[in-house]
């Protein structure tokens, strides 16, 4: 039988677009809005469905908290 391991089990309040993203059980409260804005705006760009927009900009927000005005600045860096 397997062992119960509580670190890989995450509960929702809602079901996910993406299941078992890094942001998995999270809540927008864990990330700085102004980031989630500028990611749902990215992410938009590769889907028209905004709750999946930003379930993919969290992912990257918790593995970068500043991803998108990093990603932001490499961008405005080429455009010159």
């Amino acid at each position: 039988m397997k062992k119960f391991n509580l670190k890989t089990y995450r509960i929702s309040s809602k079901k996910e677009k993406i299941p078992g993203g890094l942001s998995s059980g999270k809540s927008d409260k864990d990330f700085d809005p102004k980031q989630i804005e500028l990611g749902i705006k990215t992410e938009t760009e590769h889907t028209g469905d905004k709750e999946m927009a930003k379930e993919i900009a969290k992912d990257h927000l918790t593995e970068d908290p500043e991803y998108y005005t990093h990603l932001k600045k490499m961008e405005e860096k080429y455009k010159k």
